[in-house]
């Protein structure tokens, strides 16, 4: 972690000890995962004890975006419940302060939450509703020689894609900045990791070539497959 960060937390969990109403403090996001980059701001989840609420706040510390989230135990778990990208807070979240072991409990909520989630086939038949027409549009624009709109097509459908990747290995989609280090949690395809950087950084036709593999491979596993010619 960066040193600034590394002091700058210190006083920060400091603060968040010396209020009564605080019971665990969580660090989430690339701070906490070890990746994050300079000028990355800090994010906090607070736990506050039973029947406790506050609004969000957000500052600048020391010139480094600070975000506070706040809800009590019950406000957390319910939250992994109904949206599943919460357990990612946890999975990945450091814990700064826990002295009646909430935190620790949520953890373990959203461990079992993520080891036991599935896509429901509602969820799949609309996602690959969503998938189908961009394949079919990149295919046809590869067939007329229309590089550019295939291109852009296959990029405007990069987000669908990562939902389609998730839901095909029924893992819960993770926060937009949380993707690429949560590709390894993914069981297929295979080289996803290598698929990702050639989807975003390749040369426009290999950017083409990847986005119709990752369609046609996700739409083979969510049931809906290419019919056969």
């Amino acid at each position: 972690m960066l040193v600034a960060y590394e002091r700058l937390l210190g006083e920060l969990v400091a603060e968040a000890k010396r209020d009564e109403a605080v019971v665990g403090v969580l660090l989430t996001g690339s701070v906490a995962r070890g990746d994050a980059l300079p000028g990355t701001d800090i994010d906090l989840r607070v736990i506050l004890g039973d029947g406790v609420s506050r609004p969000a706040l957000h500052e600048v510390r020391d010139g480094v975006p600070v975000e506070w989230g706040y809800g009590d135990e019950a406000t957390a778990r319910a939250a992994v419940e109904a949206n599943p990208m919460h357990v990612y807070a946890y999975l990945d979240g450091r814990i700064l302060h826990d002295p009646q072991g909430v935190l620790a409990r949520l953890r373990q909520h959203a461990v079992e939450r993520f080891e036991g989630y599935r896509v429901s086939q509602a969820e799949r038949d609309q996602l690959a509703e969503s998938l189908r027409y961009p394949a079919e549009k990149i295919r046809v624009a590869v067939a007329g020689g229309d590089l550019l709109k295939a291109a852009f097509v296959s990029a405007t459908c990069s987000w669908f894609l990562m939902e389609g990747l998730w839901a095909a290995n029924d893992r819960p989609l993770p926060p937009n900045s949380s993707v690429r280090p949560h590709l390894r949690d993914l069981a297929g395809p295979p080289d996803v990791e290598s698929l990702y950087g050639e989807l975003f950084l390749g040369t426009a036709v290999r950017r083409v070539e990847v986005a119709l593999y990752l369609l046609d491979w996700i739409l083979d596993q969510l049931g809906e497959g290419r019919p056969a010619v």
